[in-house]
């Protein structure tokens, strides 16, 4: 949902504060705070209590100085996979999440479909399944009872654009394990 310049007949002004909480949509400007405007079938939703606004923020939008969107500021995704036990992450085609390592760093990426149905960025606050951070195991290869490191990856960045971690060690020598959140994952050893 992205503001408009100038108000019309067919828009509403929302009020909103420092913070960009929504504070108020209405026909007229609160002179204490900031506004903009919007057109009415955007923000219809919240006018009809089918969504709350205190799930959503004012935000600028990159691109404009004069523009603002409204964002979702939580994002509650359902768990996927019925399976609560650890699972060795294996090299498959089209996974939810792409895991790579080069011996340097190990890099957790989602899929561009996966990113374009959650439609998450990092600002916001993602919870998967009651979790906001997903936990990965770094294992000597085969060996879940070994741990070497723990990734705990918050979902909005996993989501979004994915992270890097540094992280150096033969990668030869290693194995991933997690519990699964997502339907697919995939872990590849790259030269």
């Amino acid at each position: 949902m992205i503001s408009v310049k100038e108000p019309t007949e067919t828009t509403r002004i929302v009020n909103f504060d420092d913070n960009g909480n929504i504070l108020s949509i209405s026909s007229t400007i609160d002179e204490d705070k900031k506004h903009t405007y919007f057109e009415i079938e955007d923000i219809k939703p919240f006018l009809e209590g089918v969504i709350k606004i205190s799930d959503f923020k004012i935000v600028k939008t990159p691109d404009s100085v004069f523009t603002y969107e409204i964002k979702r500021t939580k994002v509650d995704i359902k768990q996927k996979s019925k399976e609560n036990q650890l699972v060795k992450i294996e090299e498959y085609d089209n996974a939810d999440i792409d895991i790579t390592y080069d011996g340097e760093t190990i890099s957790l990426k989602p899929s561009e479909d996966l990113k374009a149905k959650s439609e998450v960025d990092a600002s916001q606050s993602v919870t998967v399944a009651g979790k906001t951070k997903h936990m990965f195991f770094v294992t000597y290869k085969d060996r879940p009872d070994f741990l070497i490191k723990t990734l705990s990856i918050p979902f909005a960045k996993l989501l979004s654009d994915g992270v890097d971690v540094k992280f150096e060690y033969n990668k030869y020598d290693i194995s991933i394990y997690t519990q699964k959140f997502l339907d697919t994952y995939s872990f590849r050893r790259i030269k």
